[in-house]
């Protein structure tokens, strides 16, 4: 069970993407936020303090492993999940790279297994938080 309530942005391209996800995560622990369009994305997660991202591959104006790459150096941080239809051994190994945590093909046939690399981030980060709480009494 997570200890706090986590932040997760989705970025995809496709409105009905990201409404379908959206959705999906609307009845989980996460207070979610999805955007259409990478350099807005990368506003927000420059704004806000974002635990999670899920990302689009292909899109207009930046590419997911452009964004990836963008948010890893701003906040190493900031666990990223990439999500794609353009299914490629380059894609892939350059996702997992640049720092993105797990990878999903498009269409994702069970959505439960995209909730559930949530929840693993989620406890991986409640492990790091109650490392770093101990570190700062």
């Amino acid at each position: 069970m997570q200890t706090r309530q986590y932040k997760l942005l989705i970025v995809d391209d496709s409105r009905s993407i990201l409404h379908k996800l959206g959705k999906l995560f609307a009845d989980t622990a996460y207070e979610t936020t999805t955007v259409d369009d990478p350099l807005k994305a990368y506003k927000m997660i420059e704004d806000e303090q974002f635990d999670v991202a899920l990302l689009d591959i292909v899109m207009p104006k930046m590419d997911g492993l452009t964004l990836l790459r963008k948010i890893k150096n701003y906040n190493g941080m900031i666990q990223v999940l990439m999500i794609t239809g353009d299914i490629t051994i380059n894609n892939t190994l350059n996702a997992f790279r640049y720092g993105a945590s797990d990878i999903f093909f498009k269409p994702i046939e069970d959505l439960r297994e995209l909730v559930a690399a949530v929840d693993a981030i989620a406890a991986k980060l409640d492990r790091i938080n109650a490392i770093l709480g101990k570190l700062t009494k």
